[in-house]
């Protein structure tokens, strides 16, 4: 497993960016790391991540980074007035990040509306030593198998089926809350070669787009997230009977995966903290651990923590994985494992090098699907 804490050596990265508009010249370029740059503006430096000015509306910038390092990035040019020596305010913040762009040099890169703070693209900077993810390429000889969108009331989800030249029965099921964002990503095909290449049996897939109306950001997402009466409700009362009656999957809760990020990581521990006779597996990608709650219901992470310090008679397993640039919720990230092993569940906890990123969370999924469904 990685271990972000251990002596690491540095990678050499330089990145270039050429002026777009000559009428109206940046003052300034920000190179936006989602692991890096956002903890230099919450310590009030952004200077070791403002580009240098070269000849011809050239800019550059290099740094020393740690080799395991994997994270999505823009550039910002900045017109206005500039950036450096200055510490901007959070309006003034946004504005710099809606300035974002992709790296038109990068190799790869995340779709829009995958970052907070902007919704355009974004690069991805993999360095040498980043956990590797063999599993997220589109493959053109590997059958990407059927996705289906379903309206269940005001909520939408997509089933992910695989696609097998003989009948299925009693296969693993596989649910994640924020579906629309996996969608977006292209995450069946991380599916698909998982199944093509054996790592796991076929299994289905189930990626929860909206609950009772929810949106992907916003107040109803949160609200959808951190309620119990709208999340737990929808999964075992609505979702599960569902799926059970309309697709060849399981009802063993050692087959049945529940998966989250952020918030949604923290929803996910819930639902298997109320029903471990029916969620077997969570897999916690960055969880919100850290969400005070509200006084309208929504749940803190405290009492997420605090329901798995007694452990029943059925023991959900965990596959669990955050950034090493996520401050407190990687604190307690660390409590929660701490907790659980304590109580004696079964957990793969894991740090890798990076923020709260889907360019780290795809291939994390991959890696706890394959743990759960092994």
């Amino acid at each position: 497993m990685s271990n972000p804490e251990s002596l690491i050596p540095e990678h050499e990265v330089t990145l270039r960016w050429a002026e777009t508009d000559s009428s109206h010249p940046a003052l300034d370029v920000l190179v936006r790391l989602i692991a890096l740059t956002d903890d230099a503006y919450d310590a009030g430096d952004l200077s070791p991540y403002l580009m240098e000015p070269g000849p011809d509306g050239s800019w550059t910038w290099t740094s020393k980074l740690p080799a395991d390092l994997r994270t999505a990035y823009q550039l910002c040019p900045v017109r206005d007035r500039p950036l450096r020596g200055q510490t901007p305010d959070e309006d003034r913040w946004l504005q710099v990040l809606a300035t974002g762009v992709p790296d038109p040099t990068a190799p790869e890169g995340l779709p829009p509306g995958t970052l907070w703070g902007n919704p355009g693209p974004a690069s991805i900077l993999e360095l040498p030593a980043a956990l590797p993810q063999p599993w997220v390429a589109r493959r053109p000889d590997v059958p990407p198998g059927e996705l289906s969108r379903v309206e269940l009331g005001d909520s939408v989800i997509h089933v992910w089926t695989p696609a097998m030249d003989q009948p299925l029965a009693q296969l693993p099921l596989v649910i994640s809350f924020d579906g629309g964002s996996w969608i977006r990503i292209g995450i069946t095909a991380t599916f698909a070669n998982l199944v093509a290449d054996r790592a796991v049996p076929p299994f289905v897939a189930v990626l929860i787009e909206s609950i009772n109306g929810s949106v992907e950001r916003g107040p109803t997402r949160i609200q959808s997230l951190t309620h119990p009466d709208q999340f737990v409700d929808f999964v075992l009362a609505e979702l599960l009977p569902y799926l059970r009656a309309s697709y060849p999957v399981s009802s063993d809760p050692s087959r049945t995966v529940l998966v989250g990020q952020s918030l949604g990581g923290l929803a996910a521990a819930q639902v298997a903290a109320v029903a471990p006779d029916k969620i077997g597996w969570v897999i916690g990608q960055s969880a919100a651990l850290w969400w005070p709650g509200d006084e309208s219901g929504g749940l803190p992470g405290a009492a997420v923590i605090a329901a798995y310090e007694k452990a029943g008679p059925r023991r959900p397993r965990f596959f669990l994985e955050v950034g090493s640039q996520e401050g407190d919720l990687l604190t307690e990230n660390h409590r929660f494992r701490d907790v659980l092993q304590a109580s004696g569940h079964a957990v793969s906890f894991r740090e890798y090098r990076g923020g709260h990123d889907l360019a780290c969370w795809r291939g994390g999924l991959a890696d706890g699907i394959i743990a759960a469904l092994q």
